[in-house]
């Protein structure tokens, strides 16, 4: 075991490369691994920090926790923080659990850090951590898989991986190799944490050298960057029996390589000193060389392979990246280092300082070429080229060496520098012996990132002599190469990042090429590509000449393109517009001078060209050629009766053909493509009143056709209306003349009279009458039309006629509700009169119709007659002529008659109340309304259906006449009784609901005959029938109008269950099951409801029940059979509280916890006894509700503690005995 600290401080430089790599950085995050305190202690713990040239400030702190501090290194020195005061704190315990316990460190310049688990001398480890190449999402854990964890109580050392999250809501999936705590074997689970969480995932057994019993090959991964810390406590070497503490934080996926060198240590032979190979994707293929051959092995994700060393020098080579750990030291103390990829790894110089005289090597690994080129503390002859072996496998490439130095070469305590002048080298550490412990770690780089940029494409001008090419390479190199993919140019030196490069004219044909620019050195190459296009100088086109005619000028697209150029800009033009001129495509609207001139040259010019290439121009030219000159003729008007028109139309211009058109609906003769034809005119165009004639030219080229229009308006054919009377008295000497022309026409009279005619050019004038025509008997006029439409006439002849004969008829004697016929006779030509009474009746239709009627007024029937008159109208100028007659009125009867409305289905009585004052009334015909009649002078009638009836009496008087009388006649509806009822069963409330209606009025009473068991008068009652059968129950109902009617309806009454149960055991105990037997009988029970008293209810035909409080229940059981008829019993449980006392009681009169009593029951009986601390008796009693007051005798018991017993006997016959002590207090 080791015996006591070995610490070696290493500080690494990279002299070839400004970017950060492994162990050297300014950010670090760390979860600490827990070590068992049972071995030798868990503390010291400490956070050794270097630094270098410069001073720097250092903040340790807890993201999620607490601990917070800053310190100053100052250049090239330690400085040693120790944080074992938060170890309880800091170590991630307990597993399978998120904790606030990750570290984060700060630094304002470059530092490396390594953890420290110190102890009290045994079990030491040292954890180096990596910085941002620690950082990642995704890892695989190599462990050592030999041994097992040594036997430690009371806690166990074990295996485990701890986790730190470097941001908030982190999400991780582990799948575990082996079975840890909380999780078993290969299921993959999540975990989430937040920014300085950390989680230790924690093997359950110590027995990790059996297969499936060790986490190597777990895979963790994360959604955000994390941290994983791997860790092996007292581990039990087979060479010696050393148990040692061996960890490191390890590197994620993406930083391990696929090829390494291992230099053997100086363990003995049984301690089996070896590397352990774990693969990072399935089928990696694993060869490890030596100087005595190879040997290969075929892994999977997670897979390990241990290869014990027995060589010097060993070659690791895998086609795929894998994670490398040597277990390594002196005899059998162990030491764990995670070896670098032997590509783009390590340093150009370290700084370490030895701190002990113990055996101290050097493992030095380099490129061959590099051997020579070492400098220790500068002397070139301590790390000497003729040291090194060539690495097999490596063909010759790789060099390594382990070199011992004593304590002249390297004292104690000094600073010492390792460096080369040539390439990077790897350095690890082994300090230690046999017999003291082993301290072994890789302090140079552990990877170097290359970052290369070739620049941003580009586009230049055809014909540029050189291309400049300005690359940046950045990280683990910073040379290159450029190259040019399918050009054939020349670079004016292609390893300079900053360089030329001269195009030939097959790069400018090709259009475009692609530069590729390639780190060189000792990492893999990283490449970056930049691509440059070439454009021609700016290309500017546009659309071919365009021709317009002078009336087809639309808005003009003139449209270019332009190329290797930002724009183009239109111009030109003599005063004409552009839509926009910086649009390509964009319009032209020319100037009336552009126009006469016939021409316009535009041009379009290009600008900003890219890279300062001259611009070019291209021109359109608009032409515009002249319009064709139409002429259809005059407008024309014609009249109504035209049906032809000639047409003589002239084209002249651009073309000289046309066609005519027309919106009327005739025809052109010969042709309408000749410009002289005729127009055959449609009757639908006169009825039009106008219409139009269009000659279009036709055959334009570009020009819009021209038009000319002849409107034609045609006048109508005027009408003419004599107006005059075409007959007239024989007595007249003059004869009016008048009529109607359309149009304004002028008008001409004439006449084959013998008279003469006042104004023959006037419509209305008048003529002279002479005696020949008289004799004659008539005389003919003719009215003629004067103007566009002249020649058109119209005649009428006037008759002489003699006056009118008037007879208005005999005089009638009527009843004075009768109306007057009137036909009255009229002689004449035309035959009309007027009707006018003397009295103040009136005719209708009117007065004005020789046959018409008269309606007498009142007035006219109480003067008892009234005189009407007929005179005659359309005289012709003759004198009126008239005559008259009388109408004697009758008296009539009054007619009236009186009813009583009554129920639908009773005798309505009608008692009829007319009256005659001048004699008797003789007849009387009734009309009821419903179809049915009667001609009885007080009859009655039976309505079978209630409603509004119209009844018409008509009597007669023996002087026939008549009188009628219409009333309406009001017969009640019967209400129409229904109702239903609920089931009915035996003992059991049985609702009956009213369902009765009426189509009229309302339901006002109900009356329920229970079969003579009962009554009820409310609309929906209940009833109960105490025994089954079959009840007839009758419903009346009455109608607010008084009428009523019944309905019977049988109800059947069927047997209800009888229900019964019963309770064991009662009395019972408070919390005691009580059974609840269910007892009833029935028919197809089907429901039982249990109400328990106490809240609680069940619906199981028998159920337990326990009661949580004493005292006096009524349960309840309600059962239902299929017919749902229920019964319900209760009955009374009793339940008792065993007996019980308090440990003291206060008995000072306050009211509270006075009286030192038994509490439960009801009891039977009680026994109860209390005795002082020496025996005596102090109070006894067979009454349960009478207790202990603190007295004795009369006086006051001392304070103290006083026993008690008591026999108690429950409400069920249960024995309860029970001793104890109280304390009395005051």
């Amino acid at each position: 075991m080791k015996n006591r600290l070995i610490f070696i401080i290493i500080t690494a430089f990279l002299s070839f490369s400004n970017a950060v790599s492994a162990q050297i950085d300014t950010t670090f995050w760390f979860a600490a691994p827990w070590v068992t305190p049972s071995h030798a202690n868990n503390v010291p713990v400490v956070f050794r920090l270097s630094s270098f040239e410069n001073p720097t400030t250092v903040r340790l702190y807890q993201p999620a926790g607490t601990f917070d501090t800053t310190v100053v290194v100052p250049p090239n020195s330690l400085n040693s923080v120790f944080v074992s005061h938060i170890i309880n704190t800091l170590e991630a315990k307990p597993a399978n659990t998120a904790l606030d316990y990750g570290i984060k460190i700060e630094a304002d310049t470059l530092i490396t850090v390594v953890y420290e688990v110190v102890t009290n001398v045994n079990n030491p480890e040292t954890y180096s951590l990596k910085g941002s190449n620690g950082v990642g999402l995704e890892f695989v854990t190599p462990f050592q898989t030999s041994w097992n964890n040594g036997s430690y109580s009371p806690i166990a050392p074990k295996q485990m991986f701890c986790i730190v999250a470097t941001e908030d809501n982190t999400t991780i999936w582990i799948t575990p190799r082996a079975a840890i705590v909380g999780h078993p074997t290969g299921i993959t689970y999540s975990i989430t944490l937040d920014k300085g969480q950390v989680y230790t995932a924690e093997n359950v057994t110590q027995a990790t050298s059996v297969s499936g019993n060790n986490l190597s090959g777990s895979i963790i991964v994360a959604d955000k960057p994390i941290a994983v810390t791997i860790s092996d406590d007292s581990v039990t070497n087979s060479g010696g029996g050393c148990r040692d503490l061996m960890g490191d934080q390890i590197v994620p996926v993406e930083v391990v390589g696929t090829e390494y060198i291992v230099n053997k240590g100086s363990m003995y032979v049984a301690s089996n000193e070896g590397i352990y190979v774990v693969a990072t994707e399935n089928f990696t293929e694993v060869t490890i060389t030596t100087i005595n051959g190879t040997s290969t092995h075929l892994l999977n994700q997670g897979d390990t392979w241990n290869y014990v060393i027995t060589e010097e020098l060993n070659h690791v080579q895998a086609d795929k990246p894998v994670y490398v750990l040597q277990a390594s030291g002196f005899g059998c103390e162990l030491g764990a280092a995670l070896l670098p990829p032997i590509n783009c790894a390590g340093s150009s110089q370290v700084s370490f300082t030895r701190t002990n005289n113990q055996s101290f090597f050097l493992n030095i690994l380099c490129p061959t070429s590099a051997v020579n080129n070492f400098l220790l503390n500068g002397s070139s002859t301590l790390v000497p080229g003729s040291a090194f072996n060539v690495v097999p496998g490596t063909g010759g490439q790789w060099s390594g060496t382990q070199i011992s130095f004593n304590t002249t070469d390297l004292p104690s305590g000094a600073t010492n520098l390792i460096e080369n002048t040539s390439d990077f080298f790897a350095l690890g550490v082994i300090n230690g012996g046999a017999g003291s412990g082993c301290y072994y770690h890789y302090m140079s780089s552990f990877i170097r990132r290359i970052y290369t940029d070739a620049g941003t494409d580009t586009t230049l001008c055809n014909g540029a002599s050189s291309i400049a090419l300005n690359g940046d390479i950045k990280g683990a190199t910073t040379t290159g190469i450029w190259s040019v993919v399918n050009g054939t140019g020349t670079f004016q030196n292609a390893t300079n990042l900053t360089t030329l490069y001269y195009p030939t004219n097959s790069d400018y044909a090709q259009g475009e090429l692609t530069f590729v620019l390639t780190s060189t050195g000792n990492c893999n190459a990283v490449t970056d590509t930049m691509r440059v296009d070439f454009i021609q100088a700016p290309i500017v086109t546009v659309d071919t000449d365009q021709t317009f005619c002078k009336n087809n000028i639309p808005t003009i697209t003139i449209s270019g393109g332009v190329q290797f150029a930002t724009t183009a800009i239109w111009s030109g033009g003599n005063g004409g517009a552009f839509g926009n001129p910086n649009d390509l495509t964009t319009t032209y609207t020319p100037s009336p001078l552009e126009l006469a001139a016939d021409s316009v040259a535009l041009f379009l010019t290009s600008a900003g060209s890219f890279f300062a290439c001259e611009s070019d121009v291209d021109t359109i030219v608009l032409h515009f050629t002249p319009a064709p000159d139409v002429f259809a003729g005059p407008d024309l008007f014609i009249c109504s009766d035209e049906t032809i028109l000639s047409l003589s139309g002239t084209i002249g211009g651009a073309t000289t053909t046309g066609e005519w058109t027309t919106n009327g609906n005739g025809a052109f003769s010969p042709s309408q493509s000749n410009l002289t034809t005729d127009y055959l005119i449609d009757p639908a165009d006169i009825a039009s009143g106008s219409f139009v004639l269009v000659l279009t030219s036709t055959n334009n080229q570009d020009c819009l056709a021209e038009v000319d229009t002849v409107y034609v308006n045609v006048t109508a054919q005027p009408t003419l209306d004599i107006t005059s009377q075409d007959s007239i008295c024989s007595t007249s000497a003059l004869i009016p003349l008048s009529g109607v022309i359309s149009g304004g026409f002028g008008a001409q009279w004439s006449t084959n009279g013998f008279g003469n005619i006042s104004d023959v050019n006037a419509l209305n004038t008048y003529y002279n009458v002479s005696s020949v025509d008289t004799t004659l008997g008539y005389v003919d006029f003719y009215l003629t039309t004067v103007g566009v439409c002249s020649g058109q006439m119209d005649s009428i002849r006037v008759y002489f006629v003699n006056a009118p004969v008037v007879n208005a008829g005999p005089d009638q004697l009527l009843c004075e509700n009768s109306a007057v016929q009137l036909t009255g006779q009229i002689s004449g030509p035309a035959p009309a009169g007027m009707w006018s009474s003397l009295g103040t009746g009136s005719f209708v239709p009117g007065n004005a119709f020789l046959s018409t009627i008269y309606f007498p007024s009142a007035g006219d029937i109480l003067n008892g007659g009234v005189t009407l008159l007929l005179e005659s109208t359309n005289n012709y100028g003759c004198v009126p002529e008239n005559d008259s007659l009388f109408i004697t009125f009758k008296e009539v009867p009054e007619a009236t008659f009186a009813v009583t409305p009554v129920c639908q289905g009773a005798n309505a009585n009608f008692i009829d109340q007319s009256t005659f004052s001048s004699g008797t009334i003789t007849n009387w015909e009734w009309n009821f309304g419903n179809g049915t009649t009667s001609s009885v002078n007080n009859p009655q009638h039976v309505y079978s259906n209630g409603g509004n009836y119209t009844v018409q009496l008509v009597v007669t008087a023996d002087n026939n006449c008549t009188d009628t009388i219409t009333q309406n006649v009001v017969i009640y509806h019967l209400p129409v009784p229904a109702f239903t009822n609920t089931n009915a069963c035996e003992m059991n409330a049985i609702y009956f609901t009213d369902q009765s209606t009426l189509s009229s009025g309302t339901v006002t009473g109900w009356h329920y005959d229970f079969y003579g068991m009962g009554n009820s008068y409310v609309q929906n009652p209940e009833f109960v029938f105490q025994i089954p059968g079959d009840y007839p129950v009758t419903l009346t109902v009455t109608s607010s109008d008084g009428c009523s009617a019944s309905i019977t309806q049988n109800v059947s009454v069927i047997q209800s269950p009888d229900a019964n149960f019963s309770m064991t055991p009662n009395p019972a105990l408070v919390g005691q099951d009580v059974y609840f037997q269910d007892l009833s009988s029935g028919t197809n029970l089907t429901n039982w409801y249990w109400d328990f008293g106490d809240g609680a209810a069940d619906n199981q035909q028998n159920s337990y029940h326990d009661y949580s409080m004493g005292g006096v229940y009524t349960v309840v059981l309600t059962v239902t059979d299929a017919n749902n008829c229920k019964d319900i019993v209760s009955r009374q449980i009793s339940i008792e509280l065993l007996p019980v006392l308090p440990t003291g009681f206060t008995p000072n009169g306050d009211g509270e916890n006075d009286v030192f009593i038994i509490r439960g029951g009801p009891f039977r009986s009680v026994d109860f006894k209390v005795y002082s601390n020496w025996g005596t008796l102090i109070f006894e009693t067979n009454d349960y509700t009478v207790g202990w007051d603190g007295t004795h005798k009369g006086e006051n018991a001392p304070v103290g503690v006083y026993t008690w017993t008591f026999v108690v006997e429950m409400g069920n016959g249960q024995i309860v005995k029970k001793s104890g002590d109280v304390t009395l207090i005051r």
